[in-house]
């Protein structure tokens, strides 16, 4: 690790060096590394074969090599199809998982092969793909042309796995980590090759200037680690671990709030049973009865104070059970309903939402509209809707409409049983509280044992309330929390005073780029570290994705 950058982190979190170090490298954290020159990756080859299938029949025999630096165009006189396809089935043997390659294209192929050169370094990976599945190797190639296995995959994750290795390897990459996931479940995540990868290649409707994630703030970390900004790698490192340990210490106070308020609740449970426990033993001169009659009565207040309270905890438990499963039933219906709009909207007009006859202009009415959607009808000529000839929404309707049906079961049974343990519930308190009021009926002599029993009581409920009086337990904080706080403040310190003018050099670069390659109107570009890009094109400011798709292309 660097030395100043340790030495700070150490001090301000209080620990030795050797501590700190272990600590840091236990989470992850690792000081930046000097800069080291980029590898080089070149394409050398691009061979595949195969047979089509279906209405269009025919060999496959594709073979373009003695490639070399530069810029390589893959073009037609007409506008075949195919072009697209060279450049997916290159990507799949490069990341080892595919992008965009289509389903039937991939099912054609029977032998891929892809070589390429890092810095001056020969690799060839080839496989042959039996019904989708590709089967192969990744070798070296020696000067004499020999080559050396250096991996062997048989299946779609062996594959990925044994690229991802390599890459990452090779090129020398630092995999990205992140915080993902639902609220207080967030999860570290590490993305590699496959992420990483989403520089290589870039689509006409690609509107994501850097890779195909965007969730956990990828595109900006792969923006940093590729341009080289000193201390990025840090920083995300101990940003991610920062976040993971804010988590922790957020659930964590959320479970003690979570006691002390049950604590609470038993406080004021307790305190009511003790203030009747009271009043019982105060109403004994009061009232008169025998004392097995008020022996007996007791004894049916102490068996069902526990049968009402338990069933008053299901009852609550059973409520916020059927809340959840109702609000996802809804959430299902809400699907359904969007689905078929959906469907309609893409159906007919090419999404538009025609509001008139366009024969006689006549308009359309509400009921009309809502029946489009709700029945699969046109909203004008009444026609049903073919969903069947829609590829993929017939099946895309039926299974969120059988997950709609079966949540509005899961819910309608939770609250039957609701219902069911509201009734149980009232009843137990109701006989409770009438034992309750037998009893002080029944108690018409203060003998000894009679009272005794009632001080009993009350001494026993006062001891449990006082029990409960005592502080909750303090949240424990992790000690690594003062440590991965300085290691990213120092981080964060280094990146700010150690990225320079790099941004300002590559916006300089990118604009005389955009310019030569024709975007005459382009004036200003300003590309900051969190990989968007903005625009002043033709006077106007405008952002990456708002242009057109051949402007994007020119500037990815």
């Amino acid at each position: 690790m660097t030395g100043s950058w340790l030495e700070a982190v150490a001090e301000k979190a209080g620990m030795s060096l050797t501590v700190a170090e272990l600590a840091l490298r236990k989470r992850g954290i690792v000081a930046d590394r000097p800069l080291r020159p980029a590898p080089t990756l070149t394409i050398r080859r691009i061979a595949f074969r195969g047979e089509k299938r279906g209405t269009a029949q025919g060999a496959i025999d594709f073979d373009w090599s003695e490639l070399t630096a530069g810029v390589w165009a893959v073009t037609s006189q007409r506008n075949l199809r195919g072009k697209s396809t060279v450049l997916e089935i290159l990507l799949w043997a490069l990341r080892g998982r595919p992008k965009g390659l289509q389903d039937d294209v991939r099912r054609w192929l029977s032998s891929v092969c892809v070589e390429f050169d890092v810095d001056d370094q020969r690799y060839v990976v080839e496989f042959a793909v039996d019904e989708r599945v590709p089967r192969g190797s990744l070798a070296r190639r020696r000067p004499s042309g020999e080559t050396d296995e250096l991996d062997r995959f048989m299946s779609d994750e062996g594959f990925e796995a044994a690229m991802s290795r390599f890459m990452m390897n090779t090129l020398d990459l630092d995999p990205v980590t992140a915080m993902q996931g639902k609220e207080d479940e967030r999860k570290v995540v590490e993305h590699g090759w496959a992420a990483l990868s989403g520089g290589l290649y870039f689509g006409g409707d690609h509107k994501q200037l850097l890779g195909d994630v965007q969730m956990g703030g990828l595109p900006a970390r792969m923006l940093q680690m590729y341009i080289g900004i000193p201390w990025a790698t840090t920083v995300m490192q101990a940003s991610t671990v920062k976040r993971e340990l804010e988590q922790e210490a957020e659930k964590a106070s959320k479970a003690a709030t979570a006691a002390a308020k049950d604590a609470e609740i038993a406080r004021a449970r307790i305190d009511g049973e003790l203030q009747a426990a009271k009043k019982i033993l105060d109403g004994f001169a009061q009232v008169t009865g025998t004392a097995s009659e008020i022996e007996r009565l007791a004894g049916e207040v102490a068996r069902l104070s526990p049968i009402a309270l338990d069933l008053a905890q299901r009852l609550a438990r059973a409520e916020a059970e059927t809340t959840e499963l109702e609000r996802l039933a809804t959430g299902d219906e809400r699907a359904v309903r969007d689905l078929r709009e959906n469907i309609v909207a893409t159906q007919f007009f090419n999404g538009l939402k025609p509001v008139c006859c366009p024969r006689c202009e006549t308009r359309v009415s509400n009921e009309r509209l809502k029946r489009e959607s709700a029945d699969l009808s046109c909203s004008l000529c009444a026609e049903e809707i073919p969903i069947d000839e829609m590829e993929g929404a017939d099946d895309g309707l039926d299974a969120i409409e059988q997950r709609f049906a079966a949540a509005k079961a899961a819910a309608d049974r939770a609250r039957a049983n609701t219902n069911a343990l509201s009734v149980k519930s009232k009843s137990s308190s109701d006989e409770l509280e009438n034992a309750r009021r037998e009893l002080t009926k029944a108690a018409t002599s203060a003998t000894f044992e009679e009272r005794r029993k009632a001080e009993l009581d009350v001494a026993r409920l006062e001891g449990a309330l006082k029990e409960r009086q005592t502080p909750a337990r303090p949240v424990i904080v992790s000690s690594d929390v003062t440590l991965i706080n300085a290691a990213h403040a120092e981080a964060d310190k280094a990146y700010n005073a150690g990225r320079g003018d790099i941004l300002e050099r590559l916006n300089t670069e990118i604009l005389a780029l955009g310019q030569r390659l024709g975007v005459q109107m382009l004036e200003e570009v300003k590309l900051n570290t969190n990989a968007s890009l903005r625009l002043t094109k033709g006077g106007e400011s405008t952002s990456f994705s708002k242009v057109t798709a051949g402007e994007r292309l020119r500037w990815l």
